[in-house]
């Protein structure tokens, strides 16, 4: 369920990211690092491309946490862990949005 929830964020987010591109640099709103928010071109990479990779990271969690739970309608899982394998497979997808945004952004830097 939680990877199903945090997918359907993602997606959202996304969105957000997406409209958010285009706008100044702010402290608030946005994929925000240090190398993110060093100018403007850095800024908008930032956003656009963040917001594509939440997109693929919430579809795909969306996906998996659907099969999840129609999976557990027919083989209820009896594992106290079951929580502990979601929460580190969401850990996983956002450490990989943010270290491909960062290498993209590393990239657009030295250009």
């Amino acid at each position: 369920m939680l990877i199903l929830i945090c997918g359907i964020g993602a997606i959202i987010g996304s969105f957000m990211l997406r409209a958010s591109a285009h706008d100044h640099i702010n402290k608030v709103f946005g994929y925000r690092t240090k190398r993110s928010m060093k100018n403007r071109k850095l800024w908008e990479i930032s956003q656009v491309y963040a917001a594509k990779m939440m997109l693929f990271a919430g579809i795909a969690n969306g996906f998996i946490g659907g099969l999840i739970m129609i999976a557990t309608r027919f083989f209820p899982y009896k594992n106290e862990y079951y929580l502990f394998i979601e929460l580190l497979w969401v850990i996983v997808m956002w450490s990989l949005v943010f270290a491909l945004t960062e290498k993209k952004l590393k990239e657009a830097d030295n250009d």
